[in-house]
């Protein structure tokens, strides 16, 4: 479940809150509720990525009041990563400076923040004991956590990211192995030789038209397995552009790969990882496509 809290001024200088709170997938609807302390108006925000905004019924209040409309305008705004087409068009440079300056630092990722080693700790050593790989590629690597860690563990790992100061951002110990580029331009190639691609917290921040590009690129690395730990109702995260159920996700990257049920993989991950219903963690399979016969 998600809980944030946003303040805001109406236009005549009155303060006041929103809060919303939900975040759980039935089916292709997520489903949120919000109450707002100006007016006292509440209601809930239904979100199905198949339609173009959000559905927001007052329930509670005049959702009339022009105060009020202005507040349902901005929740309708922060919601619209769940909704098909919203971000499509977005270049590379525009993408690039969602992640320029303190980003990174501000999201933990570059300075050694002790809950970030220790998170993703649990999340490389699920993948070691289960996955054995031997030649690792990490997706939006940031400055190299997964990297450095896969590395201290014997496992040779590489990374990539699309930020534009990646050589100031890594760590010491990795910028020899992560290299500038994006999921659909990705700066290595099957010569590689890599056997497994991890992206953690990733998938959400690439443009809906983009993925079909992104999965073509996976399958041009020649990976067998592709690990995604995927953020699916998490709006209030700068960069979060594609929210969608894990059904959604899978039918994305089929038919080049498929998603394990096996009860082993699915254990395993539920006893390393932890649930979290507005995260999963994921292992995708390359499909085997047999020759065609002359």
């Amino acid at each position: 479940m998600i809980e944030v809290v946003y303040d805001f001024t109406d236009a005549h200088g009155e303060a006041g809150r929103l809060l919303v709170r939900g975040g759980i997938w039935a089916g292709d609807e997520c489903v949120f509720e919000f109450v707002e302390t100006l007016r006292g108006t509440s209601g809930t925000a239904r979100c199905d990525w198949r339609r173009p905004a959000p559905h927001l019924e007052v329930r509670h209040g005049d959702g009339r009041d022009p105060a009020v409309r202005r507040v349902l305008q901005q929740l309708g705004d922060l919601l619209l990563p769940f909704h098909s087409g919203a971000f499509a068009g977005v270049s590379d440079a525009a993408l690039a400076e969602l992640y320029a300056g303190s980003y990174h630092a501000d999201q933990n990722y570059s300075n050694g923040h002790r809950f970030e080693t220790w998170y993703k700790g649990r999340i490389v050593d699920s993948i070691v004991r289960l996955l054995a790989p031997r030649k690792l590629l990490d997706a939006g690597c940031s400055a190299g956590e997964v990297v450095r860690q896969l590395r201290a563990r014997g496992v040779d790992a590489h990374g990539f990211d699309l930020c534009a100061d990646l050589d100031d951002i890594a760590y010491p110990e990795v910028r020899d192995f992560v290299r500038r580029g994006s999921v659909t331009t990705i700066p290595f190639g099957p010569e590689h030789g890599f056997d497994t691609l991890t992206a953690f917290d990733v998938f959400e921040h690439i443009p809906e038209d983009r993925i079909p590009a992104m999965v073509d690129e996976f399958a041009r690395l020649g990976v067998r397995t592709v690990v995604a730990l995927i953020a699916q109702c998490e709006f209030q995260y700068k960069g979060h552009l594609t929210l969608r159920p894990l059904t959604w996700w899978d039918r994305a990257l089929a038919p080049r790969f498929r998603r394990r049920h096996d009860a082993r993989t699915l254990s395993t991950m539920a006893r390393d990882f932890a649930g979290d219903p507005g995260k999963y963690l994921a292992v995708y399979d390359l499909v085997e496509v047999p020759a065609l016969s002359a």
